[in-house]
């Protein structure tokens, strides 16, 4: 048990350091002090790591200051896979709890869906529909609605590399949560209380909302801790290749994909510091995640 708490107690001190991190630039503005957005400085490319440097973690191949590039780069990186896990966790939960709790033909369409793009390897289903949802043919085709609340005009993309990275991720882990949501309702409609419930004529949607999804709560939160790191990854994978949120949104993916030109000319630091900070990241989340689903399997909450 001291070992859990080790592990829930380190990782939500770790989480806490990131998020401050990602939030550091609204904090200093509530309080009067702006930080500008990381600029490009040809005159300071490429400067080393020095304690006596206006830059003391150096800069990149653009002159980027990696301090700036860090903060805002963890604003893009963790918003991107905690509305991911979210999103995905309860349409997850929704879809196989519905396709569990209708049974018969409709939960054998609705999971084979399930399988079928499970069987797509996930790598292939992310970059396909990155592909397609950012080709400007398409993005002409979206409501009005959706793109004035995305704030896109005609001289810039607003929040739609967001909302196109997070659709792509979230399509891709959205699958599995729902194969776990569909095994534990199986296992829910066998106890007493919903045997109970539906005895006394509770109707679909009330067997859904008031039992079955705040049964599912506990297992959709460790779902969730562990799908962030997953849509962390992912979201640096596209960024890599260059469909992640853009030149004008920093990212940690985005910065080791500016560190391949650095690494030509020696720049060893712009690669290391990023990759550092998305395997930190991920090792947070996993201790989160592990330490919470022990703790409700050590109290009898979710079966071992």
């Amino acid at each position: 048990m001291k070992s859990l708490n080790k592990n829930v107690i380190a990782g939500a001190v770790a989480m806490a350091v990131l998020l401050t991190t990602a939030l550091t630039p609204i904090i200093l503005q509530l309080v009067g002090i702006v930080i500008e957005p990381p600029i490009s400085s040809l005159h300071e490319v490429n400067l080393p790591p020095s304690w006596q440097s206006e830059h003391f973690l150096g800069t990149d191949a653009l002159g980027h200051d990696l301090v700036k590039m860090i903060v805002f780069g963890a604003m893009g990186s963790l918003s991107v896979g905690l509305c991911s896990a979210f999103v995905a966790v309860v349409l997850g939960n929704i879809w196989g709890s519905t396709a569990a709790l209708a049974g018969g033909f409709v939960d054998s369409v609705m999971m084979r869906l399930v399988d079928a793009l499970l069987a797509v390897p996930s790598i292939i289903l992310l970059l396909t529909l990155s592909s397609i949802l950012s080709a400007p043919e398409l993005i002409e085709k979206f409501p009005t609605i959706l793109l004035s609340s995305l704030g896109v005009t005609a001289y810039t993309d607003g929040l739609m590399p967001y909302f196109i990275v997070i659709v792509a991720i979230t399509a891709t882990t959205w699958l599995e949560s729902a194969r776990v949501a569909r095994a534990r309702v199986l296992a829910i409609k066998e106890e007493d209380f919903f045997v109970a419930a539906r005895a006394l004529g509770s109707s679909f949607n009330q067997l859904l909302g008031k039992h079955l999804l705040p049964a599912l709560a506990t297992t959709a939160v460790v779902e969730a801790t562990l799908l962030v790191s997953d849509a962390i990854i992912m979201e640096s994978g596209l960024s890599f290749l260059g469909l992640g949120l853009g030149p004008s949104t920093p990212s940690w993916g985005s910065m080791l994909k500016d560190a391949q030109a650095c690494l030509i000319a020696g720049n060893w630091w712009a690669a290391v510091i990023p990759g550092l900070l998305i395997c930190f990241t991920v090792i947070a989340v996993h201790l989160l995640g592990e330490g919470f689903l022990a703790s409700k399997r050590a109290r009898g909450k979710i079966p071992a």
